[in-house]
């Protein structure tokens, strides 16, 4: 990946794509979106387990109000969504509000740049494995048409005509993503803008699109049918029922599922590419936003829970399925959880309730070992 910190100082990388974005300027999440905090204020929880405080410590963690950190672009740069004030605001049940647009944020300035201005909110961004586009969608409540920037010239190309639901998409390669079109049927979009159909489903009911390698996971129905398809021989392969989410590990040697064990329970368990069970890492009424660090060592997660003790921002070491808890407040997220490129930050977004209205902020956890 292109280092963003240089290439936004630089006339001829960056900043070049952000004047023309400027000029040209005409998101079911992981989690709760409106979480129903009050305020942002974090508490952080002592872990008694002694083994586990070896295996992590919490360094310290960064709130950036207003905003809705999603993605990193490197150590020092992430995407954001946050409120455009140089747009015409809209009046929506009598309060005025802002289109959201795309921002990248410099964490050592504390500064932000535009990445795509409109009068229209943006959302659901998506970084290419190398760096070079940005997948994002126009939503209108739960669907929008999707489109592809590319951070080198700010160019814009529609994603094909075909609505697809926000926060759903995986990016297959360095030029394609895949996404569930409104009939259940599995795109596949080229930041040329033409599209192919790889699968179609039957089923409208799909979710949960993740990649790996050569092999598309998702899941159909009410029954949480967990579904491979392989994309170099076509064939489908029926996994698992009962799966909320999916989440291939990055060497694609491993899954980690959330799966639903009764009416409010469930478990995140690791299997391996058939679906056996090869640990627990947790329980909870609801389990959110699970993301693998970049060397498959670690699992981070929120859990949903009636105890403090069991609910929370949690990280786990893969191999021993030891497990921290991080803070007993950060048990609704809005989006996936990210891991920073050097796997020492965690990126997380939460909706609060404040002057009764619901605003983003973001945390930077960073941890050590």
């Amino acid at each position: 990946m292109m280092n963003w910190k240089q290439a936004a100082l630089s006339a001829l990388g960056a900043l070049a794509l952000l004047s023309a974005a400027a000029c040209g300027g005409s998101t079911e999440p992981e989690g709760n979106a409106h979480s129903g905090k009050t305020g942002t204020d974090i508490t952080v929880k002592d872990n008694p387990n002694t083994s586990v405080y070896q295996s992590f410590k919490l360094e310290k963690i960064d709130k950036l109000p207003n905003m809705r950190g999603v993605a990193w672009l490197s150590d020092e740069w992430i995407v954001s969504d946050k409120e455009n004030t140089a747009m015409k605001p809209v009046t929506v049940e009598g309060q005025e509000r802002y289109p959201h647009n795309l921002y990248m944020y410099d964490l050592t300035k504390g500064t932000d740049t535009p990445l795509k201005e409109s009068e229209v909110s943006l959302g659901s961004p998506l970084v290419s494995p190398d760096g070079q586009y940005l997948f994002y969608r126009e939503p209108e409540e739960s669907t929008g048409k999707g489109f592809f920037l590319n951070l080198h010239n700010g160019e814009t190309v529609n994603a094909g005509k075909e609505d697809g639901f926000v926060q759903e998409g995986a990016w297959l390669d360095n030029e394609h993503v895949v996404f569930p079109n409104m009939k259940g049927d599995l795109v596949s979009a080229s930041v040329d803008g033409t599209t192919k159909v790889l699968v179609e489903t039957g089923n409208f009911n799909v979710r949960s699109v993740r990649v790996s390698g050569s092999m598309i996971y998702y899941i159909t129905g009410e029954d949480g049918q967990l579904n491979a398809y392989d994309t170099t021989t076509g064939d489908v392969k029926q996994l698992l029922k009962s799966v909320e989410w999916v989440i291939p590990s990055n060497d694609g040697t491993r899954l980690a599922i959330v799966k639903k064990t009764a009416d409010t329970k469930r478990a995140l368990v690791l299997t391996d590419l058939e679906g056996n069970e090869k640990a627990t890492l947790a329980r909870g009424t609801q389990i959110f936003g699970t993301s693998w660090s970049g060397d498959d060592s670690k699992i981070t997660y929120t859990i949903n829970s009636e105890s403090d003790d069991e609910k929370g921002l949690f990280v786990s070491n893969t191999e021993s399925a030891e497990q921290f808890q991080i803070s007993a407040d950060m048990d609704n997220v809005s989006d996936p959880l990210a891991w920073s490129p050097e796997g020492n930050k965690i990126l997380l977004s939460q909706a609060v309730l404040q002057n009764e209205s619901y605003h983003f902020v973001t945390s930077v956890i960073t941890i050590s070992e």
